[in-house]
């Protein structure tokens, strides 16, 4: 018996879906929306796909992909070209190990989602005093927060797994 309701978007499409979530949600950073000193209240999507697309393991084109993605931040905020992308692929990375080690990171989307916010926070203060400037907590928190928690709605669209959802 047939079915109206489609399958499982393809592992292709839901790579490129997620790619254009990211792209098109860090376009809201253009629009200038802050708490004051807690930055601005648009989520960083580039954690959605450092911790979605790192169930996939090492893959160059993942690994391509995010570093891309940073690139388009770092284009859209006019930090220095490359720092968003290496934040981006050492959370990745980072999240990567932890899950090879821990089964209970995985236990829900938010936990990841949390576990990789906390790396591209580490990676974040690693990179600002690596270059000599000052780090503002404060202003990449309330980002990181709103992208742990937005990721369960926007999670499936970054699992790379094979199996049905």
């Amino acid at each position: 018996m047939s079915t109206l309701l489609p399958g499982r978007p393809s592992t292709r499409s839901r790579l490129f879906a997620g790619l254009a979530i990211v792209a098109g949600t860090s376009l809201l950073n253009l629009v200038s929306l802050t708490l004051g000193p807690f930055g601005s209240i648009w989520p960083a999507s580039l954690i959605w796909a450092a911790c979605g697309w790192a169930n996939q393991g090492p893959n160059a084109v993942v690994a391509l992909m995010l570093f891309g993605l940073g690139l388009w931040v770092d284009l859209l905020t006019g930090g220095p070209l490359g720092a968003w992308a290496v934040v981006a692929l050492i959370a990745h990375a980072l999240t990567m190990l932890t899950a090879r080690f821990s089964v209970a990171m995985a236990a829900t989307p938010r936990g990841a989602a949390a576990i990789t916010g906390l790396f591209f926070l580490v990676a974040a203060f690693i990179l600002s005093i690596s270059s000599g400037k000052g780090f503002n907590v404060l202003s990449i928190l309330v980002p990181i927060i709103s992208a742990v928690l937005t990721y369960s709605w926007v999670a499936p669209w970054f699992d790379l797994s094979e199996e049905e959802a």
